[in-house]
């Protein structure tokens, strides 16, 4: 058998299938089982294209990948917030919030491409040996709670019966949270690999996220500005 990868290196790079593979079933049922805004399905487009990197990253581990692994998670967030503001607000608000997101995401790459650059990369949330976060994922968890205030702030709109799916996407949401903050090397009691069950708890996250957009749009159908 040709595998030179640790068994934690191992383990992410198989459970980055996962993300890929949600975002597929997440666009295909936004096609097939109720349809959903183009801007939904670019989401769940999104989340197959950050797959494909994430099983490339953990797979073979060349900083270029780790660019495009963590990049494109920020780009599956700032789709995550467009598509929200597309639900709910006017042109101008959210082409001004995209605006000033883009922009920040844009130089959280190229904070990382710096990084690639100078072989220097530092955790700017430092949780000593178990793990923590370099600046792209300090902003990727910034993005994420964005994301979950733009819908927690029109939850006066969301119908009765998708509030519990959006009460379920948020505590994935967090328990996600507190996974990834370990390294993607930490394994405890042999078989509690925490970046891996990152990978697998963001899964089911994406298609709980399918299934309130599914259920939302079905009791209240939004008009779509794309």
């Amino acid at each position: 058998m040709d595998t030179d990868l640790s068994p934690p290196d191992l383990a992410n790079t198989i459970t980055g299938f996962a993300t890929l593979l949600s975002g597929l079933t997440a666009w295909i049922f936004s096609h097939w089982v109720g349809p959903q805004p183009g801007r939904w399905r670019f989401v769940y487009a999104c989340i197959v294209v950050t797959g494909v990197f994430t099983v490339g990253w953990h797979g073979w581990a060349t900083e270029s990948l780790r660019i495009l692994d963590v990049g494109t998670n920020l780009l599956v967030v700032w789709a995550i917030q467009l598509a929200i503001l597309g639900d709910y607000d006017a042109p101008a608000t959210r082409n001004r919030v995209a605006a000033a997101s883009g922009a920040l995401n844009l130089l959280g790459i190229a904070w990382m491409a710096r990084e690639a650059a100078t072989g220097v990369r530092h955790y700017v949330i430092d949780l000593g040996a178990f793990g923590g976060f370099y600046a792209g994922e300090a902003l990727l968890i910034f993005d994420a709670f964005l994301a979950t205030a733009l819908f927690y702030r029109q939850r006066a709109r969301i119908p009765r019966a998708a509030k519990p799916l959006l009460w379920s996407v948020t505590g994935i949401f967090l328990v996600g949270l507190g996974l990834a903050t370990a390294a993607g090397t930490t394994v405890h009691h042999r078989i509690l690999s925490y970046h891996a069950l990152w990978h697998l708890v963001g899964a089911f996250g994406f298609l709980f996220l399918w299934a309130f957009n599914h259920v939302r749009f079905a009791k209240e159908p939004l008009p779509s500005r794309g």
